[in-house]
């Protein structure tokens, strides 16, 4: 496996766990019933996709990295619950600019095609995200 690509797929993989273990926590302090269990469902992708990347890069004869990104520490360290939730979307977008700027260049077409799905994944979780945010359903 290309040392570059494994470290490409690392480094989203770290970030998925950490995004997960960020929305395990806004999960428990969201006051509506409807955005905790939206931030239930985008923590269960972003375990999926943890998962999957880890599986990608062992099927391509890479190590898979098990640490989780400094993203959670930056996420906490954000004084209120809005600003928590508008740094996980920047988060998110971060991973869909980053599969954006990679997936042409990747050969392998399962890796690819997930790599697509998980970046419209993320899509899907922003947008739902930005309108909770913008009709006040925190």
């Amino acid at each position: 496996m290309d040392n570059q690509l494994e470290a490409f797929l690392n480094s989203l993989g770290e970030a998925e766990r950490a995004g997960g273990r960020v929305l395990h926590e806004l999960t428990d302090q969201a006051q509506s019933l409807e955005l905790r269990e939206m931030l239930k469902k985008v923590g269960h992708d972003e375990g999926y996709y943890a998962g999957e990347l880890a599986a990608h890069v062992r099927r391509l004869g890479g190590s898979p990295s098990n640490k989780t990104g400094d993203f959670v520490d930056k996420v906490r360290a954000v004084d209120n619950f809005k600003g928590k939730l508008e740094l996980l979307n920047r988060g998110q977008r971060w991973v869909v600019r980053k599969i954006g700027e990679q997936v042409n260049n990747i050969g392998d077409g399962h890796l690819q095609a997930f790599l697509r799905v998980m970046a419209e994944g993320h899509e899907i979780n922003i947008g739902a995200l930005e309108r909770a945010l913008t009709e006040g359903k925190l």
